[in-house]
């Protein structure tokens, strides 16, 4: 479980920093899924990468 609250904190440092920038925080996301539920995994990335197209590119892509 340690691991799991370090990268909770961890990202939600990541989002203050997007904020900081302008950027979406939601450019970034954990999930949790059991071993038993791997059948879920395409799914989330799925929605994940509709929310990313969604948000469109970098804008600081290129500087």
């Amino acid at each position: 479980v340690k691991g799991s609250e370090l990268c909770t904190y961890r990202l939600s440092k990541i989002k203050e920093t997007l904020d900081r920038l302008a950027l979406e925080s939601d450019r970034v996301r954990i999930e949790q899924v059991q071993i038993s539920d791997y059948n879920r995994v395409p799914e989330i990335i799925r929605e994940f990468a509709e929310r990313i197209e969604e948000v469109g590119p970098n804008p600081y892509k290129g500087f």
